[in-house]
């Protein structure tokens, strides 16, 4: 035990070293590695906001958390006294680690688009950013798990974590709420706080074990495809114009303009760009003068029924819910999973969404039953499950 008894004292009379986290590397690094091993009676400067964690053998083994001037010795460090023997004769006893006690943010966003599966779209890849604020709650566990476990010391690298964390999070998240509540991508934009508030939640058991914490997301921006945009555009036109006829021919209006400004693009004389303009104009018009003759076939086109599944209403094809009773309306050769509410084609035994079992027995006469039905249609027997 020389080392911490007469030798200690010798040694705690030798001028020793500083150690500090100077202004200009700090900033918004969440740590920093002290660019030099640590010795014995080595001075530690602890500022308001920071912690210094001393670090030895891929272990924080101290948390200094109070600012102040700490020496390196058996009483700033105890652990230093555990390990006795062990040290004799070392110069260089282990590392410092800073840690950042402050709330720190970063931007996030999606290096590649995320698949979304909408009902009406069908898949579209759609791509999202955000801000975050975070800190560290537990700087023991923090410098172990990413230093020690992980092998990260640099801040990018802990951050560049943290993102990839979000992003699949943020994946899980989309999927539920399309999945429970049948989010459509136009409707994300209504989602925004419940997707943020659901994002914290789903995040915060696995940046708690290692010793972080997500405190805010904010300014999400999730960005549709141009495509879904485009035909967003198309079917906003389509409702305020209000008559197929009328929008019909405001397309037509837009052809003709486009033949006109091809013709005239395609170079060659004045008389033949004059020439195909004037074609364009001929088709334009005998165009419109067809649609003007059959506005009636278009407009008395009958539109399709369906029958509500559960009081017999008659509703167009294509609506979502009986305006009658209320009840959702499936296509037809379709039933409607009691679980999840998922569309399943007839006779299927078990749902593809959920995998909720379709098809119930009888358990007095073995009659197959729907999924649903409380009682046996042949033998009045009560259905379980």
């Amino acid at each position: 035990m020389a080392l911490f008894g007469k030798d200690a004292g010798q040694r705690g009379n030798v001028a020793s070293k500083t150690f500090a986290w100077e202004d200009t590397v700090k900033g918004e690094n969440v740590m920093y590695r002290y660019p030099r091993n640590i010795e014995w009676n080595d001075n530690v400067v602890v500022r308001e906001d920071e912690y210094a964690i001393f670090f030895r053998d891929g272990k924080a083994m101290h948390n200094f958390d109070r600012a102040g001037r700490y020496a390196i010795t058996t009483t700033t460090v105890p652990i230093l006294g555990k390990l006795g023997a062990a040290l004799t004769g070392v110069k260089q006893l282990g590392e410092i680690y800073y840690v950042q006690k402050r709330e720190l943010r970063g931007n996030f966003g999606t290096a590649e688009p995320l698949a979304f599966r909408d009902p009406e779209f069908t898949y579209a890849r759609i791509r999202a950013f955000g801000k975050f604020s975070y800190k560290v709650e537990d700087p023991l566990l923090f410098i172990t798990q990413f230093v020690g476990t992980e092998g990260m010391s640099s801040s990018d690298k802990v951050i560049d974590w943290l993102k990839a964390e979000l992003i699949q999070s943020l994946n899980d998240t989309l999927g539920e709420l399309q999945k429970n509540k049948s989010m459509s991508i136009v409707d994300i934009p209504a989602y925004l706080n419940e997707i943020e508030q659901l994002l914290l939640a789903k995040i915060a058991d696995e940046t708690k074990r290692y010793g972080l914490k997500i405190m805010n997301i904010a300014g999400l921006n999730i960005n549709l495809p141009e495509k879904v945009q485009e035909a967003i555009d198309e079917r906003s036109a389509m409702g305020a114009v209000g008559d197929m006829q009328k929008y019909q021919a405001y397309q037509t209006g837009k052809a003709i303009g486009d033949i006109g400004k091809g013709a005239a693009a395609g170079g060659g004389s004045d008389a033949g760009s004059f020439a195909g303009m004037g074609a364009g104009f001929g088709v334009g018009a005998a165009m419109a003068q067809s649609m003007a003759r059959q506005p009636s076939q278009t407009q008395a086109a009958p539109q399709m029924k369906i029958k509500c599944s559960k009081c017999g209403a008659e509703v167009p094809e294509g609506t979502k819910f009986c305006n009658e009773c209320g009840a959702k309306i499936v296509k037809p050769g379709t039933i409607s999973c009691p679980k999840c509410n998922a569309e399943v084609p007839e006779g299927a035994k078990f749902c593809n969404s959920c995998g909720n079992k379709m098809i119930n027995t009888c358990p007095s006469c073995k009659t197959e039953v729907k999924a649903g039905i409380k009682f046996c249609p042949e033998c009045g027997k009560k259905i379980e499950g």
